[in-house]
C-alpha cells in the first residue's frame, strides 16, 4: 500500500517535488515512472512470494498486466483531475517497461533474498 500511495502522491499531484528540484537530465520523468512501476511490479510479486505463492510465468503475468492497467488509470486520473498535468503516452509506456524489466530482474532477486533469511 505504501509504494501505491507513493505512486498516486508523485503521479497525482500537481507539483510533487518542485519543478526547480529535478535535476536537468532531458526525459528524468520518465525512468521515475519505470521505477516507480517496475517497483510497484516487484513489492506486489515479493509479498506473493513471501506469503508462499507461486511467483511462476502465469502469476507474473497477471500481476503486470495489473500493474500496466493501474499505469493506463494513472494517467486518465491525470488527464481527469485538471490539475496542470496530463495523460502522456509516453509515461505509459515507461510504465510498461520498468513493468517489463522486473518481470525478469524481480523473481531471481526475491528469491535469493528470501532464502538468505
Amino acid at each position: 500500500m505504501i509504494v501505491v500511495a507513493v505512486i498516486l502522491y508523485a503521479t497525482l499531484n500537481s507539483d510533487p517535488m518542485g519543478a526547480d528540484q529535478l535535476p536537468a537530465i532531458p526525459h528524468i520523468d520518465k525512468l521515475i515512472h519505470a521505477v516507480m512501476f517496475g517497483g510497484l511490479f516487484s513489492a506486489i510479486a515479493f509479498d506473493r512470494y513471501r506469503a508462499g505463492l507461486s511467483i511462476g510465468t502465469k502469476p507474473l503475468l497477471v500481476i503486470a498486466i495489473i500493474c500496466a492497467g493501474a499505469g493506463a488509470l494513472d494517467e486518465f486520473g491525470q488527464e481527469a483531475m485538471h490539475n496542470g498535468r496530463s495523460a502522456d503516452i509516453v509515461d505509459l509506456v515507461a510504465d510498461c517497461t520498468g513493468i517489463a524489466v522486473a518481470y525478469f530482474t524481480a523473481p531471481p532477486a526475491i528469491r535469493k533474498v528470501v532464502k538468505k533469511r
